[in-house]
């Protein structure tokens, strides 16, 4: 008979605030229920736009994907645009710049997932 004590190590993610924008909203960081000994091989973070402003122009390591919850914006990445609304999926590789600026009058939602790739 299967065990119906749920392990120890699984659950829902919380949230802690982990900085601002600049000019756009708060980013908050995942706290995922792994142990620490194994953890994911990727990192969660949710975060909003204020209507009229942009996230922080990005670059980093970490290859990224965003996920739009709610709102609409367009996004600035290398040398590329394109409107982001909620349910769309933009993935972003290591080292690409990348910036979105809520056009919309609701907060644009996102969650992140982001990983380095492998070798790095």
């Amino acid at each position: 008979m299967p065990s119906t004590i749920p392990a120890v190590t699984s659950g829902l993610a919380t949230f802690e605030h982990w900085y601002d924008f600049t000019e756009g909203g708060p980013v908050h960081r995942a706290l995922l229920p792994f142990a620490s000994a194994t953890p994911a091989p990727f990192e969660v973070a949710r975060w909003s736009v204020a209507p009229g402003t942009s996230n922080d122009l990005d670059v980093h390591r970490s290859r990224e994907v965003w996920i739009i919850v709610s709102g609409t914006g367009t996004l600035t990445f290398a040398d590329q645009t394109d409107v982001l609304r909620a349910g769309d999926v933009a993935a972003f590789e290591s080292r690409v710049p990348h910036q979105i600026r809520n056009d919309g009058p609701e907060p644009l939602l996102a969650v992140s997932v982001y990983w380095l790739p492998g070798g790095d």
